[in-house]
């Protein structure tokens, strides 16, 4: 069976959802000089005799766009000012259930900050460089904040990904019908 107006509704969808999440990920400023969730965030669809199959890749972020997506809750113990983040997500600092420790975060940090267009002020308010002490004591801060007070959710995928599925549900199931009448005329026919 062939599957064109499917294949072709599911692209739809698929489409959506990345255009929707990206712009999502650039209104939150959930970018660095890499991009690399922003730019390797697709999906791709593919068919078979039997089936259509819908596929979202990350590429590089694969490991860590659960968390960017739902957010991480804090381990608490924040005395400053400001909230809590990722109320409501499935992920919390210091729960045992990821794998990850805290030398691995601390380089992810600084290699975040390496790449992240931040210009770093000093005591006097001006701007400096960024050299390894400044990067070790900003890496420090964020890592110790960033446990602390938790993650924020952004859902760039979660919620595209449901609204889309809710508003594209009808034409998916229209495109197979279309399709398995094509099949059905063209079995009849032989």
């Amino acid at each position: 069976m062939k599957f064109n107006k499917t294949v072709q509704a599911m692209q739809k969808l698929g489409s959506n959802v990345v255009r929707e999440g990206k712009g999502i990920l650039k209104k939150k400023k959930k970018t660095t000089s890499s991009n690399t969730l922003y730019n390797e965030f697709d999906y791709m669809v593919t068919s078979s005799k039997d089936n259509v199959t819908l596929e979202w890749f990350f590429g590089n972020a694969n490991d860590y766009w659960q968390f960017v997506d739902e957010g991480v809750r804090g381990a608490g113990g924040f005395k400053g000012s400001g909230k809590a983040r990722g109320q409501g997500s499935p992920f919390k600092f210091g729960s045992g259930k990821s794998k990850g420790n805290w030398k691995d975060f601390n380089l992810s940090i600084k290699k975040w900050i390496k790449n992240k267009p931040l210009k770093l002020r000093g005591s006097k308010g001006r701007f400096i460089e960024k050299n390894k002490t400044n990067i070790n004591s900003i890496a420090y801060l964020i890592q110790r904040s960033i446990f602390q007070r938790g993650l924020e959710r952004t859902q760039f995928f979660s919620k595209p990904f449901t609204q889309q599925l809710k508003q594209q549900t009808e034409n998916i199931t229209n495109a197979f019908a279309d399709d398995l009448e094509l099949a059905l005329e063209k079995t009849l026919k032989d």
